[in-house]
């Protein structure tokens, strides 16, 4: 996970700055043999770099639904929070009611990345 130290360096840096929340780009397909151990891992080094959310990039049809729900498990877990960033490049534009689909899914849960 040297990206994660990376990331750390960066957010030791920028501790001074009076940032309301800091996310990291979570590249969903990277993640297709994680196991629920996989995510708690990265997910406690997400909290040691003081990342507060993973952006859950993903798209369209690319079956990564599984590794959604498992992230969403794990994170419920460890009073962690990611968010979804649908991408658009990957496989072209999402269908407007999946979209939706998605964000009532989880909208309630507790990992639910949610402003104010």
């Amino acid at each position: 996970m040297q990206w994660l130290s990376f990331l750390t360096a960066v957010t030791l840096v920028l501790r001074g700055v009076d940032a309301k929340a800091v996310f990291a780009h979570f590249m969903v397909s990277n993640s297709v043999n994680y196991t629920s151990s996989d995510w708690e891992d990265d997910i406690h080094l997400a909290q040691e770099a003081h990342i507060d959310a993973f952006a859950m990039n993903f798209a369209y049809d690319q079956g990564d639904e599984p590794q959604i729900a498992t992230a969403f498990s794990v994170a419920e877990s460890k009073g962690f929070k990611l968010l979804f960033s649908f991408d658009y490049a990957g496989n072209g534009p999402w269908p407007q009611d999946l979209v939706i689909g998605y964000i009532n899914q989880y909208k309630s849960s507790s990992a639910y990345f949610n402003y104010q």
